[in-house]
């Protein structure tokens, strides 16, 4: 799918996509759906730091996600799911407990108009 946006509307991207954490999800996703475990373990095992001069300093951190605790990676999943970049699908649960949600992208190409 390719979105295209107006200038008037790219502040909502830009909250989206601001946080380095947020592009390491995207490309995480890039080979294909995972599950939320999934992504929080291939996050926790990322052995050195991403990017030391990263802006953010809200929900992110630096770029070390050892530390990285499952409300925070669902926090910084559900804002890209927010604007469409990614979406969910609940996959069953082999036994008792609430489903877990499968992630995957939603898009392709995002366009912005300058025009």
């Amino acid at each position: 799918m390719t979105k295209e946006i107006d200038l008037e509307n790219i502040g909502t991207y830009i909250k989206a996509l601001h946080c380095q954490i947020r592009w390491v999800l995207i490309d995480i996703l890039r080979d294909g759906p995972k599950s939320s475990d999934e992504i929080y373990n291939h996050l926790k095992s990322v052995s050195e730091n991403i990017d030391n001069n990263n802006q953010c300093h809200g929900m992110c951190g630096k770029g070390d996600f050892k530390n990285l605790q499952k409300p925070t990676l669902y926090y910084h999943l559900r804002e890209l799911e927010s604007v469409g970049i990614i979406k969910s699908d609940n996959k069953p649960s082999g036994g008792i407990g609430a489903p877990e949600k499968v992630w995957k992208l939603n898009m392709e190409k995002l366009t912005i108009n300058l025009k």
